[in-house]
């Protein structure tokens, strides 16, 4: 009986420290499109990004707030969405965009 109820409680350890280290995708909409097929770490995750949208297949827990969002705003812009678990609100949005790399001027010609 001790040997099933140390197996079985084991067992349930087992599978709840395996979901809390489950890792999940992270969606991204971005305000400007990418050039071309971009491929960059950040927020400890491989993003994949094209057009308007990043998305890392699998990343970490830790990937889904303000501070892994700005990971990624300093490489690719500002940042219209991200969301792993569930989205990032305006104030986390906000302070990502703090550091998103600045659009590029477009230049003039000159004779």
């Amino acid at each position: 009986m001790k040997k099933t109820l140390s197996t079985a409680c084991a067992l349930f350890a087992l599978a709840m420290a395996g979901s809390a280290l489950a890792d999940g995708s992270v969606r991204v909409t971005l305000e400007s499109p990418v050039a071309g097929h971009t491929k960059l770490i950040a927020a400890h995750a491989v993003f994949n990004c094209e057009g308007t949208s990043c998305v890392a297949s699998t990343a970490p827990d830790d990937a889904n707030d303000a501070y892994a969002c700005k990971d990624l705003a300093k490489h690719v812009g500002r940042i219209v969405a991200y969301q792993e678990f569930k989205p990032l609100d305006e104030k986390a949005l906000a302070k990502c965009n703090s550091v998103a790399a600045a659009p590029k001027p477009i230049g003039t010609a000159s004779r």
